[in-house]
Order: C-alpha cells, then structure tokens, then sequence
C-alpha cells in the first residue's frame, strides 16, 4: 500500500485556498487574479501541493483545468478548518471582550442606509477598538470593489446578482419609488401620464450608473419620453432634500424615505400607484469564495439584525 505522508505537517492553509480557486475558476490565470499573485505562483504552488500528495489534482487541458475527485475531498475539509479557524477567532474575541480589527462596508440603498449608519454607530459603542469603515459609492465600484476584497460585505440593489456565480446575497427588503418635490408627492405613473407638465420643471436626478436612476432611464425610453432638460445630478443622498428644497425641484425618493418630506406612508399609500420596474430589492452581498473575518461576520449579523428590526 502506498504511504499516505503526514498532512499534518506538510499541508498549509493555503493549500487549501488554492484548490478551491483552482477547481471553480479551472484556470491557472483566472485564480491568479483572485489570489493577486503570478501565474507561475499559482502552477508552482499547485506543483508543490501535488508533490506532498503524492498524485495529481487537475489534468491540464488546452481548455483549462479538469479536477480529479480528490479536489473535492480538499475542498471539504479545508471548509471544514476554515469553520474551526473561524469558531476561534470568535472565542478569542469573546474573551478579550471586545474586536481588534477592521471592518470596510461598502453601501448604496437609500431604503437599508438609516438602519446600516445606526447599527455601525452602535457597534462602535459596544466595540471601541473595532474600527468601521463606510464608504458610499456607485453600485460598479461596489461590485468591482467587493470583488477585488476591498470591501468585507456591501448593501445595494440586487438586480442582476443573483445570478453571478461569485456573489453570495440576502434580501433585506423591497422598495418602491414616488416622485416628490418639498409639498407635493406623485405616483410614477400619474407622472408619466402629465409628462408634459413635470418634464419642464427642475428635477434632481442620482447621476447615471446608480441603480434608480438607470431604471428611471429605462421607463422613460420604454415611452419614447425625453429626460428632463433642466435637471441637478448627484451620486449621493447626501445633501439631496436641501437641493431639492432649494431649486423648488422633483426628485426620486424611495417610499420609505416620506417622512422626511413631512408625510407618513400610511397616508401617502393610499392614493399613490406603483410602477412594477420601479420597484428594488435591496441586500447585502458578500463573495462566496472568500470567508469574512470574524469581526465582518460579526458586522453583518448586526446590521440584518438592526434592519430586520426596525423593517
């Protein structure tokens, strides 16, 4: 029988890493790219890894990389050390009684923000030395950015995610959008309907690329109707009711934002109709490929349960 070695002391975490990049990616450059190193790291590192086996993991093909059935044994079990690894860190936090590390979340959902900027400040005060980052930023760069693991975990419309194999996403919530100037609340459709009228007014729009927008967009081509010619872009909510109030404009606001007009939904939904196209489901989306550390899964779990709250 052939002599199995001692894995024990031969294997590294990152040989596992390495497998399963390589078994769902099948391509020497494309786990390349992922783990940020050459691709001659990548075939050395895979040498190295079929040496201490004793066996080879992929047949390399012109198309790409065929595992053999032991990569998904790997796979399982360096899953398996990565939960453990994970469970650890957790009990080391606990007993320290409080995060040491960094947290960097990416969002873009006017219906999740208020619940997400709450929850960052209450973990604040409940882990002092865990330090948060919160950046806002169009929905590409949150996605090319999670991607690249610039961000632990991101908040943004869901549409057309799901579908992508590398993304792992949970809905927090579906949202509707009126438009609104600082006295008057219109449904869509009604909007659409007196086009005419409210396309000559003054209108802050979210500049292109940002989820609302590109829908708003799409509606309107879908009517062969025009985009208002005197309108305010912006990328941020920030400041967006003073513009609003200012310019005496129309705007995009999701429902759940009413009560910054003055207005509660209840009163408002009522009369208002809704447009199918218009309405987002919002979440969060991590990488499937890539474990939070225990401070982000931590994170995570403490926003969904402060949105999951107060929805």
């Amino acid at each position: 029988m052939k002599k199995i070695p001692d894995l024990r002391q031969h294997m590294k975490l990152r040989h596992f890493r390495l497998v399963e990049i390589l078994f769902h990616t099948r391509s020497i450059r494309l786990a390349s790219e992922r783990l940020n190193i050459t691709p001659a790291a990548v075939s050395k590192a895979c040498l190295e890894l079929e040496n201490i086996l004793g066996t080879k993991l992929f047949i390399r093909k012109a198309g790409g990389l065929i595992p053999n059935p032991l990569c998904e044994r790997l796979i399982v079990a360096g899953r398996r050390i990565d939960a453990e690894l994970k469970n650890l860190m957790v009990d080391i936090t606990l007993h320290e009684e409080s995060f040491h590390d960094s947290v960097k979340i990416g969002f873009q959902t006017p219906m999740l923000q208020d619940a997400i900027v709450r929850g960052v400040a209450k973990m604040k005060k409940i882990h002092p030395n865990l330090n948060l980052t919160l950046e806002y930023a169009s929905r590409q760069n949150l996605l090319s950015g999670l991607e690249a693991n610039q961000y632990d975990f991101i908040f943004i419309n869901l549409t057309d995610i799901t579908s992508r194999a590398r993304f792992k996403t949970q809905s927090l919530g579906k949202e509707q959008y009126v438009i609104a100037s600082m006295e008057e609340i219109h449904s869509i459709p009604d909007v659409i309907e007196k086009w005419a009228e409210f396309s000559s007014a003054t209108w802050v729009l979210p500049i292109p690329g940002l989820a609302m927008r590109d829908r708003f967009d799409s509606v309107l081509a879908a009517r062969g109707l025009s985009l208002p010619k005197r309108r305010i872009e912006i990328n941020s909510p920030v400041g967006g009711e003073k513009i609003v109030a200012l310019s005496d404009a129309y705007t995009l606001l999701p429902l759940t934002m009413l009560k910054a007009l003055g207005r509660t939904i209840d009163e408002a939904e009522t009369s208002l109709r809704f447009l199918p196209e218009m309405q987002l489901e919002n979440g969060i989306v991590s990488l499937q490929d890539t474990s939070l550390s225990a401070a982000a899964q931590y994170a995570s779990e403490f926003i969904i349960k402060k949105i999951k709250k107060t929805s």
